[in-house]
């Protein structure tokens, strides 16, 4: 049924092909479950709003088919219990786990939430982040909290700005517009002196969908180290510069200090993955 007050497709008369099967679900059922698949996946609704003018739902971090099913499992609990206070602990979602809800910042939604953004045609539907705690029931923000829920959890009522350091940090600041072909928090191999900034790129490597990005040192370096892309490109803005640099290849800087391209060797391709097995994410103080 189509609302005049909706900002919605269905309700304005819309119809956009890209999201044709999520707004057929929204008709059907009265909302969608998304899985968005990346280095760490997410699932949120769309049509909350239209059906029952309830906020978008968002889940971090866990299996993708299962937080699609808690999401719609939790949409059924609140349409029982009515909207909880943020923060407030409610059970019902998880089974044998307590569930909490709280809003999500603005600064995410062009990072994150593009079919509900055209779904509402540009309206700013408020979203509400389904938090999960560990086995023990400490909330991801305790930090005896296991490490897996303090991180595979965006902290999505913070500003992208505010938040921690690491992959959902990275995903929220690039959005869609990484520069690079691959995720923002993918892992590359790198150094911690070239993180840290205090050497520069001399040698990117694209190959089998992973970069190297070392510093003059390559790959005899002593601090080698897996270390998030988004991270390496934000420390190093001329690394956007590879965007184009093909699969199979490596940009070398010369004597002169240009960068010159070539395939890589099979002696570069065989050192390469040896150093992949041996490097480490390093460790956050």
């Amino acid at each position: 049924m189509q609302d005049p007050s909706c900002p919605c497709v269905i309700c304005g008369g819309v119809r956009r092909g890209r999201d044709a099967s999520t707004i057929a679900t929204v008709e059907k059922h009265g909302w969608c479950a998304l899985l968005v698949p990346g280095t760490i996946d997410f699932a949120y609704t769309v049509g909350l709003w239209h059906s029952f003018q309830m906020p978008e739902l968002v889940m971090f971090g866990l299996a993708g088919e299962h937080m699609q099913l808690w999401l719609n499992a939790c949409v059924d609990r609140l349409r029982d219990i009515g909207w909880p206070a943020d923060s407030a602990p409610f059970t019902g979602v998880i089974e044998g786990h307590e569930t909490m809800l709280r809003p999500v910042d603005d600064s995410w939604r062009d990072a994150l939430f593009g079919t509900a953004y055209r779904f509402y045609r540009g309206w700013p539907v408020p979203i509400w982040q389904l938090v999960w705690p560990d086995g023990a029931g400490r909330w991801p923000w305790n930090d005896e909290a296991t490490v897996s829920s303090r991180t595979r959890q965006a902290f999505g009522w913070l500003p992208v700005a505010h938040h921690p350091r690491g992959s959902w940090r990275l995903v929220g600041t690039f959005g869609g517009s990484f520069p690079l072909p691959a995720e923002p928090d993918s892992w590359a191999l790198t150094t911690q002196s070239l993180l840290a900034g205090t050497t520069a790129p001399a040698l990117v490597a694209f190959d089998d969908g992973a970069f190297d990005v070392l510093d003059a040192r390559g790959y005899d370096a002593d601090d080698l180290c897996l270390g998030y892309l988004g991270e390496a490109v934000e420390r190093h803005p001329t690394l956007r510069h590879f965007a184009d640099l093909a699969a199979g290849d490596a940009a070398v800087v010369d004597a002169a200090g240009a960068w010159q391209r070539a395939p890589l060797s099979p002696d570069q391709r065989t050192t390469s993955v040896a150093a992949w097995r041996q490097a480490q994410p390093p460790t956050r103080g």
